[in-house]
């Protein structure tokens, strides 16, 4: 008599599976966002990150993390995205790009977010007035 100590696990595969809705260096594309990221760094990362209803201050962080390489909120904000949105990929993935690419990352997920048209908490606010 066998005894059965795991039970088998279902395993889904998506055929539908989303991709980026842009490149990681589209950024080039955009002057504005471009020279927004390379002059002003903590203020696109924050800006995306507040858009995603996370805490403004969160980007930070990775600025105190530069010491050690690994940006871990720029890591974990881009696998929450990919995550929510089901857009292929893997989170050594995200830990690599972000770790090499950390300004491309949040310019990317800016531009995911503006393609997936989230409100963002100030232009509510701006439209409002």
């Amino acid at each position: 008599m066998s005894v059965v100590r795991v039970q088998p696990q279902s395993q889904v595969f998506r055929d539908d599976a989303a991709q980026w809705s842009t490149g990681l260096c589209f950024c080039c594309r955009d002057c504005g966002q471009c020279c927004w990221s390379l002059w002003c760094f903590p203020c696109i990362s924050c800006w995306t990150v507040r858009r995603m209803e996370q805490c403004l201050c969160l980007p930070l962080l990775d600025t105190f993390s530069a010491c050690c390489c690994i940006h871990p909120i720029a890591m974990t904000t881009r696998a929450t995205t990919r995550e929510r949105y089901g857009i292929q990929g893997s989170f050594c993935g995200d830990c690599l790009l972000s770790t090499c690419c950390c300004c491309c990352v949040y310019c990317q997920l800016y531009r995911e977010l503006d393609h997936r048209q989230l409100p963002s908490m100030l232009s509510d606010i701006v439209q409002r007035k």
